[in-house]
């Protein structure tokens, strides 16, 4: 009885835990974390990173790396960068051009950049444009420092678009459709990527069915249609969202539609669970029943056949008394004979059965 009261307790928790996972599962399907952040291109770091210092080529005396022998002049290493100043885009990446000759053997070039925020470079001299401004990309070998002016120019936006949340259903393009109540985050995508604009506004075409705010939050309060649009300078998107009374809309329910299957699915497994959990407690009672019925059949033929046992002794008794009563009497009738001179009653039928003889002619 105990293993299966346990059982029965492992049944449940096991049904409890697929009941908690599946509904888990369904909110985690139902509702998907989106990263609306935009992030920065992944490019390799560059190796080395600095700042300009204050140093002055004019001090320099430029002594020969090598040592002239009698015959030969005094070699003078080159180290430059070719072409003017860089202007870069953000997110773009550009080789620098250099030129490094007549330096001793193993001698390393080393690149440094000003800002890092600004722009940042590889240690093949590789330059990446981070965010608008200025900065100085200088390359070092040996006493030699050479460097470059790179200008990162803000990117000019050519679009903006109106992002709303997926989980809102879509009932054409730029058309969607919420309950009364519901809340709705908008956010404006800014094309191309890092591009900056000066002002974001949003405009609600009706304020009698919505409420917008200045950071894009839309609230549904009666049902209704309404136009949102976001402007920015010349810049411009728009949206038409209808606002239906409570109640699933059946684009909704076919959408989710997967998520449906699975809670049914669980729903029958549970069902299932149940059942044989009850079929089998009542085939157990069953069973205990049929047992307990066979036991008390089982006593009562005991009993019963006791009962007949002792019957028949109580009857073997007096039978025995009577037969030894009538011994006795015989006996003592038969003694009372023989001791009178009188033949018992054995006696005397034997005496006459016997032949008759001259004795007893005489």
């Amino acid at each position: 009885m105990r293993s299966r009261n346990k059982r029965m307790r492992i049944l449940v928790i096991i049904v409890c835990i697929i009941i908690v996972a599946a509904l888990v599962l369904t909110y985690v399907m139902m509702f998907p974390l989106n990263a609306s952040a935009d992030s920065v291109p992944e490019t390799p770091p560059p190796d080395n990173y600095g700042t300009s210092g204050d140093y002055d080529e004019s001090t320099l005396t430029f002594p020969s790396d090598t040592t002239p022998t009698d015959d030969q002049e005094p070699v003078i290493p080159v180290l430059m960068i070719t072409g003017g100043p860089i202007s870069l885009d953000i997110g773009q990446t550009y080789q620098i051009p250099y030129v490094m000759n007549d330096f001793p053997e193993g001698t390393e070039l080393t690149w440094e950049t000003s800002n890092p925020n600004v722009a940042v470079i590889s240690s093949d001299g590789i330059v990446y444009a981070v965010a608008p401004g200025d900065v100085e990309i200088a390359a070092r070998a040996g006493q030699k420092r050479v460097s470059v002016l790179v200008t990162v120019n803000e990117l000019k936006a050519t679009g903006v678009t109106i992002v709303i949340d997926p989980s809102v259903v879509n009932t054409g393009p730029k058309a969607y459709q919420v309950t009364v109540g519901d809340v709705t985050d908008l956010t404006a995508q800014i094309e191309p990527t890092g591009a900056v604009v000066d002002k974001l506004t949003w405009v609600l075409g009706n304020s009698n069915v919505a409420t917008l705010s200045s950071n894009g939050e839309f609230v549904a309060t009666a049902a209704g249609q309404t136009q949102v649009t976001l402007s920015a300078g010349s810049l411009s998107d728009a949206i038409q969202i209808n606002i239906i009374e409570g109640g699933v809309p059946m684009a909704t329910i076919w959408d989710n539609l997967k998520y449906i299957i699975v809670i049914i699915l669980v729903i029958v497994v549970i069902i299932v669970l149940v059942w044989f959990l009850i079929q089998r407690n009542k085939r157990e009672k069953a069973r205990q029943k049929a047992a307990a019925a066979k036991r008390r059949k089982e006593e009562a033929e005991r009993r019963a056949r006791a009962e007949a046992a002792a019957y028949d002794n109580r009857l073997e008794v007096p039978e025995q008394h009577m037969a030894r009563t009538e011994e006795r009497t015989t006996m003592r009738v038969s003694g009372a004979a023989v001791g009178a001179g009188i033949p018992a009653p054995d006696d005397q039928k034997t005496e006459i059965e016997r032949p008759l003889t001259l004795d007893d002619l005489e």
